[in-house]
Parts: C-alpha cells; sequence; structure tokens
C-alpha cells in the first residue's frame, strides 16, 4: 500500500501521483510517499506522519515539490526532485527500486534461513538414527580408561599428604576439625572423603 502525506497546497502534485501509480502499481509493499515544501516542513499533520514512520521503520519515498532542501531526517534517502519538472518515468522507477530494495534482502535472508534450519533438522535427525540404531556409540570403554588413569594420577600426587594426616587413634578423631581446617585447600575434599571412609569402615 502506498500512502501519500502532503498539505493542501500540494493536493494537485499528489493526486497527479497517486493516478500514476494507481494506473501502474498493482500491488506494493507498505511506503510514505513525503511531499517536501516549505508549507509540508511546518505542517503538524506532515510532520506527525514523517515522525511515527521514521519511528516505525516504514519505507519512504521523498519528493521535493518547491525545491526545499530535504529535512535532517531523510537527507540519507534517495529523493525525487519534481519542483520544476514532473516525470511519471522517474516516479514508477523510484518506486520500484524503494520498494524492492529491502524486500529481496529479506525474502533472501528468510530462504537462507529456512534452508539452514533445514540442514539442522536433517544432521540432528541423523544422529539420533545412527545413536539409537547403534552405528555410533559413546567409547565407554575409553572414558572408563581415562576415568582410572586420572584417579591413579590424583592418588599418585595426594597419597603421602593423606597418609600424614589421616586419622589413626580417638586422640586424632578428635583433633580432626583442626587437622582438617590447617590442611591445603585442595587437599579438603580429599582429607573428608578418607575420614568419612575410615569410620564407614570402623563402623563395619
Amino acid at each position: 500500500m502506498i500512502r501519500i502525506t502532503y498539505t493542501e497546497e500540494q493536493t494537485a502534485l499528489a493526486e497527479r501521483i497517486r493516478d500514476d501509480l494507481a494506473v501502474a502499481v498493482d500491488e506494493s509493499p507498505p511506503l510514505l510517499i513525503v511531499l517536501i515544501s516549505a508549507q509540508s516542513k511546518a505542517d503538524p499533520i506532515v510532520q506527525s506522519e514523517l515522525k511515527a514512520a521514521l519511528a516505525a521503520g516504514e519505507r519512504m519515498l521523498p519528493i521535493l515539490a518547491d525545491g526545499s532542501p530535504l529535512p535532517p531526517d531523510l537527507e540519507n534517502r534517495p529523493a525525487l526532485d519534481f519542483s520544476s519538472d514532473y516525470s511519471r518515468e522517474r516516479l514508477l522507477a523510484q518506486v520500484a527500486r524503494a520498494t524492492t530494495s529491502r524486500a529481496e534482502p529479506r525474502r533472501a535472508n528468510r530462504r537462507a534461513l529456512v534452508v539452514i534450519g533445514l540442514l539442522a533438522a536433517l544432521m540432528f535427525g541423523v544422529a539420533i538414527v545412527t545413536i539409537t540404531g547403534g552405528i555410533i556409540a559413546f567409547p565407554v570403554a575409553e572414558y572408563n580408561e581415562e576415568a582410572t588413569f586420572q584417579a591413579q594420577w590424583i592418588d599418585g600426587l595426594i597419597r603421602e599428604t593423606l597418609e600424614a594426616v589421616q586419622p589413626r587413634t580417638t586422640a586424632d578423631a578428635q583433633n580432626f576439625a583442626a587437622t582438617h581446617a590447617a590442611a591445603p585447600t585442595r587437599l579438603f575434599y580429599y582429607i573428608r572423603e578418607t575420614a568419612t571412609a575410615l569410620a564407614a569402615e570402623q563402623e563395619g
């Protein structure tokens, strides 16, 4: 849908633009045509519609109606100058560019997202089928071997330290809290677990 915002002084130009677009353009994405003039820059209705379109990120086509320069908000947008010469061909060409310049990248982006989504779904489906069918299995033996190696490595590093602080008598057990508090932080967990294991053995 193409809308035109203008002042009463620009009615003739606005109607000419509307008639040409009605004949040549069947359907079009939303587009706001702003007729720029000294009057429209001071017109509250035109300015309100312009600000709303800018805030909404709408496509806009400025058209210079009396030679007045573009307002700062529209300086970076392609404009048509009809202040001295009206051209139906230039109007239709600029409207076509304004309505397709953002539509094409969006369609391309949507197609890319659809393709990526389909590929991701396909890969996920293949992974599920291969795992449930036993074609691909987790390397349990390798995981167990690695866990055993790490346990042996840790045991070798801290065994001597644990031997020195492991409670062996009732007095050791009574003083264990102080021993645990004075131990290096990295050994807290292992000392605590050793004491728990010893207590479990005594209970058994």
